[in-house]
């Protein structure tokens, strides 16, 4: 999947270094650059970007008038990642719902965990993930997905009516993907909690659980709908790995307040 990305940013060294940082990731798409807050307000309503790298400091202006000029015009406001070289604005970024603060000069682990942290928040505003395989495109609801189990580099999605759809992915690449719906139980599996029946920590096995209906179409059935109508049951049991036992278990049986 692509994501699109501005810069606005008036020094042109950080902008520079930022900009082939960035060419590490071609899924993120350049829709251009701005150095003032006129251009980077014009820029970030005219191009709609998934991600805004925002300097602090734009001349006589913030990057924070550009936030808040825009908002209003956003159902879904972009997510911010701010660039800075002053810890005095992280208080304030906050406030505005910053997704990340990056120090300047960029640092390149903190720039790939802006990003990760990024793919996982825009995943979380999603009803489906858009994934690759050797025929198409698929886009296949959350709602959709049993479980995903690992085969080396590949992935086997499955889905509820048991089509698999294997796409040459890792499993850590296509969790970035997914909603918090999701929860990793094993290194070759992720599943989905909505259709856990039960869990034995004991025999470190969860059970899935979900039911289906289907009109069994017959030459009497072209006319109208009867009793042809049927539920399918289906039960299935993923294996939980040692060293994921813990985080099932604060996962699905701690109790949370709200």
């Amino acid at each position: 999947m692509n994501y699109s990305y501005i810069i606005i940013e008036d020094q042109q060294e950080p902008l520079k270094q930022l900009q082939k940082e960035l060419e590490n990731y071609p899924e993120f798409i350049s829709k251009g650059t701005a150095g003032s807050v006129d251009r980077g307000i014009a820029l970030t309503l005219t191009q709609k970007p998934n991600i805004i790298f925002l300097d602090v400091e734009l001349g006589a202006g913030t990057g924070f008038e550009i936030l808040k000029e825009t908002a209003r015009f956003f159902n879904e406001p972009p997510f911010v990642i701010v660039l800075s070289d002053h810890e005095k604005y992280a208080r304030k970024a906050i406030n505005y719902g910053v997704l990340f603060y990056l120090d300047k000069p960029i640092n390149p682990v903190k720039l790939s965990l802006a990003l990760h942290k990024f793919k996982k928040h825009f995943s979380e505003l999603r009803s489906h993930i858009s994934i690759k395989d050797k025929s198409a495109h698929w886009l296949i609801q959350y709602a959709d997905i049993l479980f995903i189990q690992s085969d080396g580099s590949y992935c086997h999605i499955i889905r509820l009516s048991g089509q698999k759809v294997t796409v040459t992915k890792p499993l850590k690449e296509i969790e970035l993907l997914l909603s918090k719906t999701f929860l990793r139980v094993h290194k070759s599996y992720m599943i989905n909690t909505a259709y856990i029946e039960k869990i034995n920590t004991t025999h470190k096995i969860i059970t899935l659980h979900f039911r289906t209906g289907l009109f069994e179409m017959t030459e009497k059935s072209k006319t109208r709908l009867d009793e042809s109508f049927t539920i399918k049951d289906t039960v299935m049991e993923i294996p939980i790995g040692e060293i994921y036992l813990e985080k099932v278990k604060h996962a699905l049986l701690t109790f949370k307040t709200l």
